[in-house]
């Protein structure tokens, strides 16, 4: 998870109840978890770097230091995407070595509506670019009470909480 050496959240684990997840899913949601709040901060540095030009100086420069200047403010901004759209892949990645166990587990099962839920809430695929990783992004997850029910009502109600969609639609 090479992205995480460049921003790294802080998240309080202890908010966190594993339930009847198993460890494996456990751990991948873990990781996940910190992939979404990563891609949710490259996401908000984009738009920060670009809604902050580089500002011209007071005096006259020369057209190559108007270039270089214009330049270098562009590299910021495909570095920070270049972030977003790491934590992303990496976050689809993880999605994909999570389903494997959870059709292992059954359907039914904790794994396996954590792993229903998180595709239908994120759709990382096929594109991961286009993925909606703010509903992964917990700050406190209860595996027992936040998987009960079934992953299409458990996605609604991740999406409503991440502000993705208005709580009269759905």
């Amino acid at each position: 998870m090479d992205v995480l050496e460049y921003w790294s959240p802080t998240i309080d684990w202890s908010h966190f109840k594993q339930g009847s997840v198993s460890d494996d899913a456990w751990h991948l949601f873990e990781q996940l978890v910190q992939l979404s709040h990563a891609h949710g901060h490259w996401v908000e540095a984009v738009r920060q770097i670009r809604l902050s030009p580089p500002q011209r100086p007071l005096y006259s420069e020369s057209k190559y230091m108007s270039g270089k200047r214009r330049h270098e403010w562009r590299r910021e901004i495909e570095q920070a995407e270049g972030h977003m759209h790491r934590a992303a892949y990496l976050g689809a990645e993880t999605i994909a070595r999570l389903c494997p166990l959870a059709e292992a587990a059954g359907e039914g099962l904790a794994d396996w509506t954590l792993c229903a839920a998180l595709c239908l809430s994120i759709k990382p695929f096929p594109d991961h670019t286009r993925g909606r990783f703010k509903a992964s992004a917990f700050t406190a997850f209860d595996a027992d009470a936040e998987l009960a029910g079934d992953p299409p009502d458990i996605y609604r109600r991740w999406l409503r909480n991440a502000g993705l969609v208005d709580n009269r639609a759905a």
